[in-house]
């Protein structure tokens, strides 16, 4: 009587636990999916713009604003895709003096590294006295889903899996640090191959001589010695 009481017993637990993982008591398909998969990261693309105010009383460029285009200019270079383009006001009478800052705007650009294909010219129409020359280019930002989700922290914890903000910090973070968030789209594109270098070690190898670089052996015993 005693062991077949024990017996119906367990049977009974062995039925109620296989019940509830059926029914997605512990885990379910959101525990399938990965830190990146709960915690994306979105890219989207923004429009950095420099308004540069011209004066029709003299023909340079301040030094406050050669400055800041300057810094424009940088930041082109390091987050920039696409063309760096310079709006110049029409139609207001002054087409003249737009036209010769534009002139000038683009020449500081250039001087900064900015080459002349990446560079586009445009007005935009205007009936006003307007003196003022819109620089714009595009960037990307990366963006990752906000943390701070305790909704259901209690049941991750009684069912011993991940819970809601698990990797969200560091999905943030990856967010932050990334250099170009244009390369979670696509890859950058790769400089060509120096055909010069390669040429030069087929040579050398022809020739007999040692193509790879030349290594200090008195360095490695200093940093061995420490």
């Amino acid at each position: 009587m005693t062991v077949n009481f024990y017996k119906a017993a367990l049977l009974s637990a062995v039925s109620l636990a296989a019940s509830a993982c059926s029914g997605g008591l512990f885990n379910g398909p959101e525990q399938a999916l990965s830190v990146g998969e709960q915690h994306p990261i979105s890219v989207d693309n923004q429009v950095v713009t420099l308004t540069i105010a011209t004066d029709a009383t003299t023909s340079d460029l301040s030094n406050v604003d050669r400055a800041r285009l300057r810094a424009f200019a940088d930041s082109y270079l390091n987050n920039g895709h696409g063309p760096l383009t310079v709006t110049g006001p029409s139609g207001a009478g002054n087409d003249s003096d737009g036209h010769e800052a534009s002139a000038d705007i683009r020449q500081a650009l250039n001087d900064s590294g900015v080459p002349w294909s990446a560079i586009h010219g445009a007005t935009y129409r205007t009936g006003d006295a307007a003196n003022e020359i819109i620089l714009s280019f595009t960037r990307y930002v990366a963006t990752a889903s906000p943390c701070g989700i305790w909704k259901g922290v209690r049941e991750s914890q009684y069912r011993n899996v991940r819970t809601p903000n698990m990797g969200c910090a560091t999905m943030n973070n990856y967010a932050a640090m990334i250099a170009d968030p244009h390369d979670l789209i696509a890859p950058a594109d790769s400089d060509p191959r120096d055909a010069e270098m390669a040429v030069r070690g087929i040579t050398l190898y022809r020739e007999g001589q040692i193509t790879a670089s030349e290594i200090d052996g008195n360095i490695n015993a200093e940093a061995s010695s420490q």
